[in-house]
């Protein structure tokens, strides 16, 4: 189950993307990408399997981090 911090993230990002879905580029900038990997990983918070859940958490990791050296050198 999510705390009600988790779901008030979330809810504040299903705010965000309302409206982004129909743009056919939307998730490939580096800045929706970041959100999309912090969602990722506040998902998969709730995922019992703890090695399943490392590693989809790592992977948004990454995508966290490389996204956002590309937002901080533009």
């Amino acid at each position: 189950m999510l705390s009600q911090e988790s779901l008030s993230f979330l809810l504040r990002l299903t705010d965000y993307f309302k409206g982004h879905w129909e743009d056919p580029s939307w998730g490939r900038r580096p800045t929706s990408q970041i959100l999309v990997g912090l969602a990722l990983r506040d998902l998969a918070g709730g995922i019992e399997n703890t090695e399943l859940r490392a590693q989809i958490q790592g992977g948004a990791d990454k995508v966290i981090g490389l996204n956002s050296q590309i937002v901080a050198r533009d």
